[in-house]
């Protein structure tokens, strides 16, 4: 009965049989031909035979049955069942071990056309064919006449002798032309050997080596803090007292002076050296250019006494800063303004004496601390900000500790 129906000539166009399916939203059709179809549809990718969806198995998937949202799904599911047999770990490790073979076969690649390359541009170079030891030899024995005095030595005689003493005399009075001499001829040299330079190849080589240990599949755990934390005001330091600190949307800490004087405020924890910190924090100001915000970290015996410009900061108006050795870019700061509302991003390892800074979300302009030797050792620190202003605002939007730093900064 099925092949009967899978057979049957259509009324209308008898040289086509309906053999096909039309499963189209209100339009559905269990027995029609392909002429037919597409009289009533421009939507073919509804239209199933009639064999394959009778002979379907489990592991069978449609193109485009059941009607999805997402087309991608049907594809997504049938590279799946391909891989049924595989489990996630046998995709990866495969998936893994091919980017390796690539990798290797990439790099090798490039590393000989480059060796071909060095050594053919070496061959082309004429300074580089002399022999320079015979060179050296050849002037050192003329200038030492060595194999006359070896003659003289052998043939003794009272005239040797005194042609002996003649040679040696005058090598002394010759001292200063011999020296030359021979001085002149291991200057070329070293002219031709200082025309290779390993010393930024070997450069490139540690920081192509650096890369590839950073290389890594899986993503780095983080563990966001910033709700675990608060800031505090200094005790004793100029106007901290007059800080206002509260918390605003997203758990994020607003910081700012209620009055026209310095102010500290500091985290509620001690820096833990061998922990990886991500601090970002937002610069506001909206009426005065002297933009003293200061952000950076204080030792735990100065928190309630000292300002935070004398120790490791980044301020804003781009002087009294310890972080401002340029990286990459630009410095941080972006000069004089009126109006600033920016935000940045500082990195702090205290166990690697590392402490930079970065405009954030680009990190085009990077900045670290010029002398690490300013982070001690066996000292405590905590993350602090000053401002001056009454009009200035430090928002700290983000706190985490994670495993390892990614390459952004």
């Amino acid at each position: 009965m099925d092949q009967e129906k899978k057979q049957s000539k259509c009324n209308i166009h008898s040289n086509f049989n309906n053999n096909l399916l039309l499963f189209e939203e209100n339009n559905i059709q269990t027995k029609i031909c392909l002429v037919c179809a597409k009289q009533i549809t421009e939507n073919l990718n509804r239209l199933i035979e009639y064999d394959e969806f009778i002979h379907a198995d489990q592991n069978y998937v449609f193109s485009s049955f059941p009607p999805l949202n997402d087309k991608n799904i049907y594809n997504t599911i049938k590279n799946l069942q391909i891989k049924k047999d595989s489990s996630i770990q046998d995709i990866f490790i495969e998936k893994i071990s091919n980017y390796f073979t690539c990798l290797k076969k990439e790099i090798n690649q490039k590393i000989d056309n480059l060796h071909s390359q060095v050594k053919s541009k070496l061959i082309q170079m004429q300074d580089f064919r002399q022999n320079q030891g015979d060179i050296f030899l050849d002037i050192y024995n003329e200038v030492s006449s060595k194999f006359d005095i070896q003659k003289l030595i052998k043939e003794y005689s009272q005239d040797s002798d005194q042609h002996l003493k003649e040679i040696i005399n005058e090598k002394y009075s010759n001292i200063k032309s011999n020296t030359e001499k021979l001085q002149k001829n291991i200057s070329e040299y070293q002219a031709i050997i200082n025309k290779i330079n390993l010393k930024t190849p070997i450069e490139i080589q540690s920081k192509i080596l650096d890369l590839i240990d950073q290389i890594d599949f899986f993503e780095k755990p983080q563990k966001d803090i910033i709700e675990n934390i608060e800031f505090e005001k200094s005790k004793s330091y100029s106007c901290s007292q007059n800080l206002q600190i509260q918390r605003i949307q997203n758990r994020q800490i607003q910081i700012n002076q209620s009055t026209t004087n310095r102010g500290v405020s500091y985290a509620n924890f001690i820096l833990d050296p061998n922990q990886k910190y991500i601090f970002r924090v937002k610069l506001q100001t909206n009426s005065n250019a002297d933009s003293f915000l200061i952000v950076g970290i204080i030792q735990e015996q100065d928190k309630d006494n000292k300002k935070l410009y004398d120790g490791i900061c980044y301020c804003e108006r781009g002087n009294i800063m310890t972080i401002n050795k340029v990286v990459k870019g630009n410095n941080v700061y972006e000069g004089s303004k009126v109006n600033i509302d920016k935000e940045i991003e500082v990195r702090i390892h205290l166990a690697q004496k590392m402490i930079k800074v970065a405009n954030y979300p680009n990190y085009e302009n990077i900045a670290e601390l010029e002398n690490k030797q300013l982070i001690l050792e066996n000292t405590q620190y905590r993350l602090a900000v000053e401002l001056y202003h009454i009009a200035h605002k430090i928002i700290i939007t983000h706190l985490s500790i994670v495993q390892q730093f990614d390459e952004k900064m």
